[in-house]
Parts: C-alpha cells; sequence; structure tokens
C-alpha cells in the first residue's frame, strides 16, 4: 500500500515542522498551478480517484 508522506512548514514563530501521512494515496504535482495534489482511490480506475489534500509549493518543504 502506497503512502504519501508530505513535510509542511508551519507558519507561527516557533518554526516546526509538521508532517502528514496519507496511506492509500498517490500524488503528482500539478503542471499549471505548481500545487501538490493527494490523490486516493475510490475504485480500480484512475476516474475514481477522490483528491483528499492540496498544497500550496510555499507550505511544503518535500513530499514522496
Amino acid at each position: 500500500m502506497p503512502t504519501v508522506r508530505v513535510v509542511l512548514r508551519h507558519t507561527d514563530t516557533d518554526g516546526k515542522i509538521i508532517t502528514k501521512r496519507y496511506p492509500n494515496a498517490t500524488a503528482h504535482v500539478n503542471p499549471t498551478t505548481s500545487v501538490l495534489q493527494v490523490f486516493r482511490s475510490r475504485g480500480s480506475f484512475v476516474e475514481d480517484e477522490e483528491m483528499i489534500a492540496e498544497f500550496h509549493s510555499e507550505t511544503y518543504l518535500y513530499w514522496k
């Protein structure tokens, strides 16, 4: 089962780093908007995927 892990910048003065994990998910960066989109499958077809998270480039450090 694939897991997408996103490491986020925290915007308060503490400078904390937050990690979010999305089991059974896939991700890609939208080439038009540069937004990281995380999807989870609801069936066996690509059309059955639902977007479960979206991150703008200034909020995440990296993803894998």
